[in-house]
């Protein structure tokens, strides 16, 4: 399983950059000129070149902003996702040098070199793809992971506050890559968006405090922000974005101001990792992994470590992130068509099919069911009966969604 993705300039047919995930070898400059030639001579003749398929895989080419063309190659079965990762490509490449800068491509040579520093935030989105090394903070590439936690409110009151003292209006918390609190303006922002400055968080190089200009690709792609990230206590940063002022060194003492008296409620947050979901929820032994979507935040909350005393013999964690991340992408998520996301990156579907559905196989059974704004996917044991696993999952999507310990 491999995928790779390649930007090229539309009039040139120079290649930007070219990442790559998996066993995939690398492709040579006369294979990548032929891959654009074949998109242009399309163009030539009136037509669009949208993707062919490979004995394994398949192609696939975008074209933005009549400047940039991105050609995707998946294989062994990523091929579902491509066209969502080249859109969240193009929209980090605006999000790390701006839209004009997209569009022009004056001087490409110095648009080479700025783009690199989008490799460690596209990594992590080739990352999502790959099932055999999926990372912990990007499982799924449309979705924010999260960490459901007791003190998320009061987190949020302190974000909030801390957000005003910098003169920012978005602010978040996370834990090991995990977003835990917002600010309450937070939401303001595009879904992808707010992924892109996840991915920015989680891509950190553990400096204690860094500023990162950043154009947002929906609310102001031509001017930039800027992005602080501070380092609170291990695996624990805060990220804002703010404007020119104030100075690094004054946000140094502002964090400390705003901080000093939550180490302890941070702490206890830090808690829930890797289980993510609060201690007063509980899971039948049955259960040996859990998803659970708030659609309208495009939040999700995932848990393989359910039981802490209890081992699975029968698979391994990363396989049930597999089986499990499988089974939402491929039939789950039909259940909540708001999460496609068009061309424009504007959200699009509204629920009015099935609330529910089910797969059953000779090795695990799994469960999805939807409520409100709510979508939960169960990975069980093969013994389970079918009506037992539609009960379970009914009964726990209905105590995560009363539960006061539980705060989006």
């Amino acid at each position: 399983m491999s995928v790779m993705v390649i930007a090229v300039a539309t009039e040139s047919g120079v290649p930007i950059f070219s990442r790559k995930r998996g066993n995939m070898d690398n492709i040579q400059f006369s294979t990548i000129a032929s891959l654009h030639g074949i998109n242009m001579f399309s163009k030539c003749h009136n037509l669009s070149m949208l993707n062919t398929k490979l004995e394994n895989g398949s192609i696939l080419w975008k074209e933005y902003n009549k400047s940039i063309t991105l050609i995707g190659i998946a294989t062994g079965g990523l091929e579902c996702d491509l066209e969502l990762l080249l859109l969240y490509v193009h929209n980090l490449m605006i999000f790390c040098i701006g839209k004009k800068e997209i569009e022009n491509l004056k001087n490409l040579e110095q648009v080479k070199r700025e783009l690199r520093q989008c490799y460690p935030i596209l990594d992590h989105l080739l990352e999502a793809l790959d099932p055999n090394s999926v990372s912990q903070t990007s499982m799924f590439l449309d979705l924010i992971q999260s960490i459901l936690c007791p003190q998320a409110q009061q987190l949020q009151q302190v974000l909030d506050n801390y957000a005003e003292r910098v003169t920012g209006r978005w602010a978040c918390l996370f834990i090991s890559g995990y977003l835990v609190a917002t600010s309450s303006d937070f939401y303001e922002l595009d879904s992808i968006e707010a992924k892109l400055l996840m991915l920015l968080a989680a891509s950190q190089d553990g400096a204690p405090l860094r500023e990162t200009p950043v154009y947002l690709p929906q609310m102001s792609p031509n001017v930039a922000f800027r992005a602080v990230t501070c380092k609170l206590l291990a695996d624990v940063y805060v990220l804002v974005i703010c404007g020119a002022t104030p100075a690094l060194s004054e946000i140094d003492e502002i964090v400390l101001h705003c901080w000093e008296n939550s180490a302890q409620l941070i702490k206890e947050a830090k808690l829930m990792y890797p289980r993510n979901f609060p201690i007063s929820i509980t899971f039948e032994p049955c259960i040996l992994g859990f998803l659970i979507v708030n659609i309208n935040r495009r939040r999700c909350v995932f848990s393989r470590h359910l039981h802490s005393n209890q081992k699975s013999k029968s698979m391994s964690g990363l396989h049930r992130i597999d089986i499990l991340r499988t089974f939402f992408v491929t039939t789950a998520k039909e259940l909540a068509p708001e999460l496609k996301i068009a061309d424009d990156g504007k959200e699009c579907g509204s629920h009015s099919g099935p609330s529910e559905t089910y797969w059953c196989s000779e090795y695990h059974k799994w469960h999805a069911r939807r409520v409100g704004d709510l979508l939960a996917c169960a990975l069980y044991a093969p013994t389970v009966p079918t009506h037992t696993m539609r009960l379970l999952t009914n009964q726990l999507l209905q105590e995560i969604s009363s539960s006061k310990d539980v705060y989006w």
